[in-house]
């Protein structure tokens, strides 16, 4: 359950970092600054990615099943 919720916070911090790149974006900030953003979002996702696999792997969750199978 702890995985779970680990991945659910990354992703509010991917979503939250998006969002901070589209303010910078708009309001015509550096664009070091938007760049920031969308890479710590790139790297959110990478440890969403890494953390689901690992998690697989481990047995610590379980895909759902093939529909019809």
């Amino acid at each position: 359950m702890l995985i779970k919720l680990l991945i659910v916070l990354l992703l509010i911090f991917m979503i939250g970092n998006l969002l901070l790149g589209l303010k910078a974006l708009v309001s015509g900030q550096d664009p070091l600054l938007m760049s920031r953003y969308i890479g710590r979002r790139l790297l959110f996702a990478v440890i969403i990615m890494l953390l689901l696999v690992l998690a697989m792997a481990i047995g610590l969750i379980q895909p759902n099943s093939t529909p019809g199978g």
